[in-house]
């Protein structure tokens, strides 16, 4: 039976820096994949390229876009607006680069809206609901779920489920929201409980929102391949709350 992977930019990286080649990627998951893919993220992580080094941002981001023709076959997952639906493509990561600049204001208020919340009231939650972040971080997805829902509901009737979704009830455009922004709050909450925490710099709010799309485009696949153990051990709790049957591994096949 044939397979499909979605690959996580970490994979991508080493793809591109010759650390691994799409065979031998293939082989160690799973030899029945076909295809892999890549999604707007892919470009919208590149595109961060541009504020880290902009004298040698046009000749980085030709590479990048070569790099996933080569890895993904241009094999694309298009997410429509408004109705959330994820359409397979064919289409060369220049064109889909070009959609994600044409408004520029984009960027700048997503990483507005993800850094809104501090470390240090981060702190204080997690003390608040006396979470070990070392105990659960050895817990299996299930495990890890059922310890959060249980401390949350010392303080009433609330779950993780149910905190994503109150999230999304006070945003003025929840609505509109779909299993992606879902996936991002869950990521959001899990690291700020200390659930596999990212290393905090200046960028890793923005970084987990990154994360966390990948993991959402993982969903229309049988694999989902990320070397990033934080982001694999997030991804299976995701996938253990929304019932989603994907596989996380990592480019050796190890879970």
């Amino acid at each position: 039976m044939k397979k499909t992977a979605y690959i996580d930019n970490n994979i991508l990286i080493d793809f591109e820096d010759n650390e691994i080649g799409r065979f031998d990627l293939i082989e160690n998951v799973d030899n029945r994949i076909v295809d892999l893919y890549y999604s707007a993220a892919h470009l919208q992580e590149a595109h961060e390229m541009k504020e880290s080094d902009p004298s040698s941002f046009h000749s980085r981001l030709e590479r990048r876009c070569k790099s996933i023709s080569r890895l993904t076959k241009n094999k694309y997952f298009y997410h429509e607006l408004p109705s959330n639906q994820v359409h397979k493509m064919i289409l060369e990561p220049k064109e889909v680069y070009e959609t994600i600049t044409a408004v520029s204001f984009g960027q700048s208020m997503m990483k507005a809206m993800m850094n809104m919340i501090d470390e240090e009231q981060k702190k204080s939650f997690r003390e608040q609901l006396n979470i070990n972040p070392l105990r659960i971080n050895n817990y299996s997805p299930k495990e890890v779920i059922e310890h959060i829902n249980t401390k949350l509901g010392l303080f009433g009737d609330m779950s993780i489920v149910k905190m994503v979704e109150q999230s999304i009830d006070f945003h003025p455009q929840g609505k509109t929201f779909g299993l992606h922004n879902r996936i991002a709050g869950l990521f959001e909450f899990i690291d700020m409980i200390g659930y596999w925490k990212d290393k905090y710099t200046q960028k890793s709010n923005y970084a987990r929102l990154w994360d966390s799309n990948h993991c959402y485009f993982g969903i229309f696949c049988d694999y989902f391949i990320s070397n990033d153990r934080r982001t694999r051990n997030k991804a299976k709790v995701a996938y253990e709350i929304y019932n989603i049957a994907t596989k996380v591994t990592s480019s050796t096949g190890s879970e």
